[in-house]
């Protein structure tokens, strides 16, 4: 099972670690939220190199990372022990209906090519009280980030590329949760200033799912068409802005 992941997953948390803190109190608002008190069955699809895992299992929660790349997989399990970590595919799961206390999809559903598939199998694997939480990063629409993103978008549509909606693979995804969820609660479980430059963006975005899936003479092209836009328009590829982030999670109780 190949995965675009595979190449970058030696620099993946280099690029896209959180900050010391974050991962835990996403633990914790999951559970206070649904009430869990004691360690619980997690399966977390998409688990990558366990920038959000590891803090599930340091709680000494029994833990099962999913993910398509191998590598990233291997970069998890040099970090850490007591977990379960397994290639597989997160719309075909090896597991049984209502194996799981709780499901996490952290960062996936944006990327996502199949996301009824993920949803649906998180759903079928997660028990009668259990819950499926979706989380992902939110940076400030006027920030260097968003831009740089704004920017690519159109770069892409003018090397003629199908642009894929992020926003909406979402929006669709947790819309399905939602209306079969007996309970939803949203919290925004941590925030953090971070400073970034141009040239970071550039070295972090080839790490990105739908980006990595693009083929390398186009990736190439529309990298240096954006760093052509980011020199002129903020004069330097180093200059650095400083922007507050933050980190949402959406609980779906069944």
């Amino acid at each position: 099972m190949n995965s675009t992941f595979d190449s970058t997953a030696s620099t993946f948390e280099r690029h896209r670690s959180f900050p010391k803190g974050v991962p835990e109190a996403i633990r914790s608002a999951i559970w206070s939220a649904v009430g869990l008190s004691a360690a619980a069955r997690v399966l977390d699809i998409g688990a990558g190199t366990g920038r959000i895992g590891r803090a599930f299992v340091a709680a000494g929660d029994t833990y099962v990372g999913v993910d398509t790349s191998l590598a990233m997989l291997q970069e998890f399990s040099a970090s850490s022990s007591n977990c379960t970590l397994t290639q597989a595919d997160g719309s075909h799961l090896p597991y049984s209906d209502g194996s799981f206390d709780v499901v996490l999809l952290m960062q996936v559903l944006s990327g996502a090519s199949d996301w009824k598939g993920i949803v649906s199998e998180a759903r079928r694997v997660v028990r009668s009280g259990g819950c499926v939480v979706v989380g992902q990063t939110i940076n400030p629409e006027s920030g260097i980030d968003a831009q740089l993103k704004r920017r690519l978008k159109g770069v892409l549509e003018e090397l003629k590329v199908d642009p894929f909606r992020p926003e909406q693979s979402r929006r669709q995804a947790v819309e399905w949760l939602d209306a079969g969820a007996v309970r939803h609660v949203h919290l925004d479980v941590a925030s953090w200033n971070a400073t970034t430059t141009p040239e970071a963006f550039l070295q972090r975005h080839p790490t990105g799912a739908k980006f990595a899936a693009l083929p390398a003479h186009v990736q190439e092209q529309a990298l240096d068409k954006l760093r052509t836009w980011a020199k002129v328009t903020f004069g330097s590829l180093d200059i650095e802005f400083s922007e507050t982030r933050s980190f949402e999670i959406d609980i779906y109780e069944f």
